[in-house]
């Protein structure tokens, strides 16, 4: 319901009587508090809690199935600002080129028995010393594969926790731990986490020498297309890296879905 000042104002608007352009048309405010009071009526108010359900599988009558955001599943990253040759579209390319050989690793028991896998990929060269650089900063990448519905443990954490240990230690995360003496309480004690060249990858959901091959091939994958990219730059007679690479002219790589 629009209020006297804002009915007044509307009915001079139709009558012709406003002197100025600018009250020939409504302002921001008025705008925005009719798109308000048809939005959210007193007889329907909004709900705060359906937030709180924003992951689980919804069926209506409009839809039979509505899919929420995931919280995560999805998120931007904050690394993606960084200038330099990785990129998180790189990152999204190296995945989808090994797509196929992870999508069929879930389906088999002898390499993953939990039906599930977790990728994190961090950005190289992010300064974990550094208060302001946390690991939250270097993510590129994190993704999941199979039913994340039904999925037994956070494989994302455990990803995440291999990735850490080898950003930290700066080598793989199964050879930090032959060197027990220099962890530190909250480091993982699981293997699957990789540091080629300072290429960090966490993966977990298979059996630990797999989450390292899967590791391991991510890293090398986004190397080869770093490697590429530097080749392209060289071609185009640049002399420097430019100050913005989000790798848009990479080829779209077709995957089944996930």
């Amino acid at each position: 319901m629009k209020d006297a000042h804002a009915r007044t104002r509307e009915s001079k608007r139709h009558s012709g009587e406003c002197p100025s352009q600018g009250e020939k048309v409504p302002t921001y405010q008025e705008l925005l508090d009719e798109a308000l009071d048809e939005t959210f009526p007193a007889s329907d108010p909004i709900s705060p809690t359906a937030a709180m359900h924003a992951s689980h599988r919804v069926e209506s009558a409009r839809d039979e199935v509505d899919w929420a955001l995931r919280p995560g599943g999805h998120r931007p990253v904050a690394s993606a600002a960084r200038d330099g040759v990785i990129s998180p579209a790189l990152a999204q390319e190296a995945l989808d080129r090994l797509k196929p050989l992870l999508e069929a690793a879930i389906t088999d028991p002898e390499v993953c028995g939990t039906g599930a896998l977790a990728v994190v990929m961090l950005q190289p060269g992010c300064a974990h010393a550094n208060p302001n650089h946390g690991l939250e900063e270097a993510i590129l990448l994190e993704h999941g594969f199979g039913n994340r519905d039904a999925w037994d443990a956070d494989y994302i954490g455990y990803a995440r926790a291999k990735a850490r240990l080898s950003w930290i230690a700066g080598e793989d995360s199964r050879i930090a731990q032959t060197r027990p003496h220099l962890m530190h309480a909250g480091d993982t004690l699981l293997d699957g986490g990789v540091n080629l060249e300072g290429l960090v990858v966490g993966v977990s959901g298979a059996h630990p020498w797999y989450d390292e091959a899967f590791a391991l091939s991510l890293a090398a994958m986004l190397r080869s297309l770093a490697i590429r990219e530097h080749a392209r730059m060289k071609e185009a007679g640049a002399s420097e890296v430019p100050s913005a690479i989000a790798a848009m002219d990479a080829p779209q790589v077709s995957s089944p879905a996930t």
